[in-house]
């Protein structure tokens, strides 16, 4: 897998974003979803994800949220931003996201689809409250905040791998059962366009089924009745690779 940039400028890139969306949601009153379809729908995230280093390292996330809102048109107010030592769930969530873009080389507008920035957040806030109710009362509120950074920090390097073992364990389970598909085809002596023809299913169709361009779970009832009884299985045995083991 090749990054559009290389790891040294990740931390910066994290960062960036992170503070792009903490200055969005305590200074611009948008929402993290709100932004993050301006960031993708002004062409920003693009250029953050092909690795521009104006994008990752050439300005604040306060300046890139202005590049965002110029870009996409908006009137607003240039605030004071604020800042805080122990930094928002806002800013870990976003600091997440670049990681997670970077590690998978997935654009934003993919990862949006299956990563839930609002469940982010709340489970963040839950495990903050407990993790700063277990500090001993004497804590100074400098090592206070370093303790919590240190916290955030260590709960998006979780979300991250999470993210990455879930979408690797959903294209294993795509690939298997796009396989399974392809042997039992073969099995029964069948070429694409020949199972296309016994079964009613156009072969373009077919050809998405089995490369995983299309998800086999959501095929029509009446696709999957077609293919079991050409291929002589149960329905149940062409989506028997999904099931989670």
């Amino acid at each position: 897998m090749t990054h559009a940039y290389d790891k040294v400028c990740l931390g910066r890139a994290s960062d960036t974003l992170g503070r792009m969306f903490d200055y969005s949601v305590y200074s611009l009153h948008l929402d993290i979803q709100s932004m993050m379809d301006l960031f993708i729908a002004s062409g920003a995230a693009s250029l953050f994800e092909h690795g521009d280093i104006k994008m990752i390292a050439g300005m604040s996330g306060v300046e890139l949220a202005y590049y965002v809102m110029e870009k996409s048109g908006f009137a607003y107010d240039r605030t004071q931003p604020r800042y805080t030592k122990s930094l928002s769930p806002e800013y870990w969530c976003g600091y997440a996201l670049a990681q997670i873009q970077w590690e998978t080389c997935s654009t934003f507008d993919h990862i949006m689809k299956t990563f839930s920035s609002s469940g982010f957040i709340s489970g963040y806030t839950a495990k903050r409250t407990s993790f700063l109710d277990s500090l001993p009362l004497n804590t100074t509120e400098t090592v206070r905040a370093e303790k919590i950074r240190s916290f955030g920090m260590g709960y998006a390097a979780d979300a991250v791998s999470q993210f990455i073992a879930e979408t690797d364990n959903k294209s294993r389970d795509r690939d298997s059962a796009c396989l399974s598909l392809k042997k039992m085809r073969e099995k029964s002596g069948l070429s694409q366009s020949g199972l296309a023809k016994a079964s009613g299913i156009p072969v373009r169709t077919l050809q998405q089924y089995e490369q995983g361009q299309k998800d086999l779970r959501k095929a029509r009832a009446e696709y999957l009745i077609a293919l079991s009884r050409v291929l002589h299985c149960e329905p149940q045995q062409l989506l028997h690779n999904y099931t989670k083991k």
